[in-house]
């Protein structure tokens, strides 16, 4: 037979009195079941919020998603011009399968005329700025992206749809000098294959030939910016 002795009650009783001067519940079975309800309703709660935030864009047509992608890129609704809201600058643009590409250098200014061919401020107006890899990273709009080498390969695979004239012009910067300009129009792309260099595609309008060659990071090349739009 079990029995309570003194020792057991006064135990007790030290207990139930530091939980009543306290003002906390003593634990039971209860509290934790009723813990895990709460937890289970906010997680519920979660997915139905995101359930919420999802079933518009599952609902719209191809049509809608299209225009809604344009306008969060700052693309005009006929898909053919990109407002640079940093500046104002516009820029025409293609859209090629999924991605939008803008068929002018980026001209955004992160320095000075030293951006410039010849540092003269009415050749970034007529070709767009130099930038050295590490700007180039950093130059195009929100939404949108330097091409990395793989975005560059599938742009240029079929030349026929090339604006060789447009694309082979502008030269590029070199330390020392100026790249022949009139014929010829160099790009970076996000890809690094050694160290201190940047991946870039030249563009030959006389010849209508590219090639593809890894250039030193501080080299002056132009910026052509890409968006997905999916």
């Amino acid at each position: 037979m079990f029995v309570i002795s003194p020792k057991h009650i006064v135990t007790a009783l030290v207990v139930s009195a530091f939980f009543a001067s306290t003002g906390f519940a003593a634990p039971h079975k209860m509290g934790v079941k009723k813990s895990v309800k709460m937890s289970k309703a906010k997680t519920q709660m979660t997915h139905q919020k995101s359930e919420a935030l999802e079933q518009p864009a599952a609902n719209m047509s191809e049509e809608e998603l299209f225009k809604m992608a344009l306008e969060s890129k700052n693309i005009s609704m006929d898909g053919k011009t990109l407002t640079d809201k940093r500046d104002g600058k516009k820029y025409s643009i293609e859209i090629r399968g999924d991605k939008a590409w803008m068929k002018k250098n980026l001209a955004f200014s992160i320095s000075t005329p030293r951006q410039c061919l010849m540092e003269n401020e009415d050749f970034c107006k007529k070709y767009g700025r130099f930038y050295s890899h590490q700007e180039a990273n950093k130059a195009c709009p929100a939404g949108w992206h330097l091409p990395d080498d793989g975005e560059w390969r599938d742009y240029q695979k079929d030349r026929s749809k090339l604006d060789w004239k447009d694309l082979g012009q502008g030269g590029c910067k070199d330390w020392d000098g100026y790249c022949e300009s009139s014929t010829t129009g160099h790009y970076w792309s996000a890809s690094t294959v050694k160290k201190n260099t940047g991946r870039s595609w030249e563009f030959k309008s006389e010849a209508k030939s590219i090639n593809r060659t890894d250039e030193s990071a501080s080299k002056g090349l132009y910026v052509r910016c890409v968006a997905d739009l999916r």
